[in-house]
């Protein structure tokens, strides 16, 4: 029997906030030179145990040890020291710095005269990227890079800083499906030279895939450690949530008419440095349908919700709700005719200092069904928050308490509870899972599925392609601006569909073509006329 060695181990570790018990007694053990994985929904205690790990948190009670020792992480230079890295799910790097700049800074080499030695810099980003396998161009700026290789400069960051211990949160939030198997090998590579990876995720079918053990945790408790390969999604799941986990599939129902309910033609917008970010694209959405718009974040999503919302301005094109061109109303009469779930709850979904209530109720100020003649009525305000919450299971001790201190799961139901509740026939939704759990997740789905065959007419922009996939009627890639693609989702593998969102294969359809609905395409042909040989 071979002796086990503990790159991290953490004893009865808990963290109090007031009343509040983030981290209740938790015990994590992680062998050396493995991958180890920690689940959990929303508020069971991962971000606030790993950034105890990082020393950003400072634990109430317990006990840590790195590498068989008892250690003390009072701050991140602390954890770093201790040959601990973090990647964070929001990158952190300075955009106007070159890879090689920001892989090095704070530890650059220094030539006479205390100047920055630029050769020596770039030898070492070169050294290091071949090392472990991550190819990157050490003088290319971090701005001009994709996302998957922000990921790559923030991984070489922590190892050019000796990490032996690497924490990723949330590392494929935002990756296509070959950027995520390129992240996989390389993970697996770290770990085959002895690093040692705790991988924080909600995909519960990545961490069956790259993982040698998981660890759940439900309402910051241990629930236990498992070996990856005994055992299975469902029982995580069931683990997490403390049930057995028995999501019931989507059931969509045929569309009850062939009726345009949403569309929008020849859309051209700029953003604030005068770059054309939409090239004239046109889309058509059906009553009854979801479409989604699928693509790597950069290439004009952000762009085309904020200009279909009234948050950007339109410089050609039309957005058709029942005939009427929307693009004439301000942002609030847009609102009365199509509703609007961000990508961004934090930002612009929520009021987080605002209650539940007020949050629930945002929009209807003016609503007479919670007035009482010229008079806002709250008794009829609460009735409508109260019924929202039983419909929509949204947990909270009550309506008066601050929607910063839910989950984020709950936080994302407000949110979809509010605009779906304004029974809109055009619903337009961007990322409606981001940081939201397996069980907030399938809800959200469901009642965007119930929307959809009620007749709704549904556009969904995400970079998640198990969700583009579960969700979509049909789907349209967006790359650099333009519509590149146009399948449903039986016509083409998420690998497929990836050599798209990444500008390697597309159609040759045009704008009108691609916005008009269609027959499932050719599977060989994958819907258009693009070949698929180059598929690995």
């Amino acid at each position: 029997m071979r002796n086990i060695e503990y790159a991290v181990e953490m004893t009865d570790v808990c963290k109090n906030y007031g009343l509040v018990q983030a981290n209740k007694d938790i015990n994590l053990k992680v062998v050396k030179g493995e991958i180890h994985a920690i689940v959990g929904e929303n508020g069971a205690g991962k971000t606030t145990l790993t950034n105890i790990l990082y020393g950003m948190i400072t634990p109430s009670s317990g006990s840590v040890a790195i590498n068989g020792q008892p250690v003390r992480i009072p701050s991140p230079k602390a954890a770093i020291a201790l040959g601990i890295g973090m990647v964070h799910q929001h990158f952190k790097l300075v955009p106007n710095f070159t890879v090689a700049e920001n892989i090095c800074l704070g530890h650059e080499p220094i030539k006479s005269l205390r100047r920055v030695d630029k050769k020596r810099m770039l030898e070492h980003t070169r050294e290091i990227s071949e090392r472990y396998g991550l190819v990157v161009e050490p003088e290319k700026r971090v701005r001009d890079l994709s996302v998957g290789l922000l990921q790559r400069v923030e991984i070489l960051k922590a190892l050019s800083r000796g990490a032996e211990i690497l924490i990723l949160d949330e590392p494929t939030a935002v990756l296509t499906p070959l950027e995520c198997r390129d992240l996989f090998k390389v993970l697996r590579g770290m770990s085959g030279q002895g690093k040692t990876v705790l991988l924080i995720t909600h995909k519960l079918k990545e961490v069956m895939e790259v993982s040698h053990h998981i660890t759940v945790l439900r309402r910051g408790i241990t629930m236990g450690t498992l070996e990856t390969s005994d055992t299975d999604e469902r029982r995580l799941a069931g683990l997490m949530m403390g049930k057995e986990a028995d999501f019931v599939p989507l059931e969509k129902k045929p569309r009850r008419e062939d009726k345009t309910a949403f569309l929008i033609r020849g859309l051209q917008v700029r953003d604030n440095f005068n770059i054309v970010k939409l090239k004239g694209i046109s889309l058509e959405v059906m009553a009854g349908e979801i479409l989604t718009v699928a693509g790597v974040e950069g290439n004009g999503q952000t762009e085309l919700v904020e200009a279909l919302m009234g948050f950007a301005r339109i410089e050609a094109g039309q957005v058709l709700v029942d005939g009427e061109d929307i693009a004439r109303r301000n942002a609030r009469g847009r609102r009365e005719r199509c509703s609007f779930i961000p990508e961004d709850r934090m930002k612009t979904g929520l009021n987080l200092d605002g209650s539940v209530h007020d949050n629930l109720i945002a929009g209807r100020q003016r609503s007479p069904e919670i007035k009482r003649g010229p008079f806002f009525d709250y008794r009829k305000s609460s009735r409508l928050a109260e019924d929202l919450v039983r419909k929509f299971n949204i947990k909270t001790a009550g309506l008066d308490i601050e929607v910063s201190s839910l989950s984020g799961g709950n936080q994302q139901k407000i949110v979809v509870a509010r605009e779906m509740s304004f029974g809109n026939k055009v619903l337009v939704v961007a990322q409606p899972s981001r940081g939201v759990d397996i069980g907030a997740t399938n809800f959200i789905h469901e009642q965007l599925t119930a929307a959809r065959n009620a007749g709704c007419a549904i556009l969904l922009i995400s970079t998640d392609l198990d969700e583009v996939y579960a969700l979509s009627d049909r789907i349209q890639v967006l790359f650099d601006g333009e519509i590149v693609g146009s399948f449903t989702p039986d016509s083409l593998s998420q690998q497929e569909i990836g050599l798209y969102m990444t500008g390697v294969n597309r159609c040759s359809a045009t704008p009108e073509d691609a916005a008009r609905p269609t027959a499932a395409p050719n599977k060989d042909s994958g819907g258009c006329e693009a070949a698929h040989e180059d598929i690995p």
